[in-house]
């Protein structure tokens, strides 16, 4: 862990130090909304393929293939969005801004 983290300045330990993830958590969320949209939006063709497939059970069928088809969509959309996010996040904040924090004695620190 000391190569990837830097000392701490007050208590001079890598063992504790973490990385203050703020920028990895933002990007997560966007990139998971984006990709649900996106992915919601992509997958109508998705839906209307589930409800051709479901329209095998007039009426149900064909409103459950629909909505389990653009749901499928959206979940992986969104997954995929928030991993994209959370590494674009990582690397903004561990590579621009490189805000560390020492759990041991709590000091806040750029590396």
């Amino acid at each position: 862990m000391s190569e990837e983290n830097p000392l701490c300045p007050n208590c001079y330990t890598a063992n504790f130090v973490v990385l203050v993830n703020n920028t990895q958590k933002l990007g997560t969320a966007v990139g998971g909304v984006t990709g649900g949209v996106a992915g919601y939006a992509g997958a109508t063709s998705g839906a209307a393929t589930g409800a051709a497939i479901g329209s095998v059970i007039p009426i149900i069928g064909t409103g459950i293939g629909a909505v389990a088809g653009g749901l499928a969509g959206a979940f992986a959309g969104f997954f995929a969005g928030s991993k994209v996010g959370s590494q674009v996040g990582e690397h903004v904040d561990r590579h621009v801004l490189g805000l560390y924090r020492c759990n041991r004695c709590g000091t806040q620190f750029e590396s």
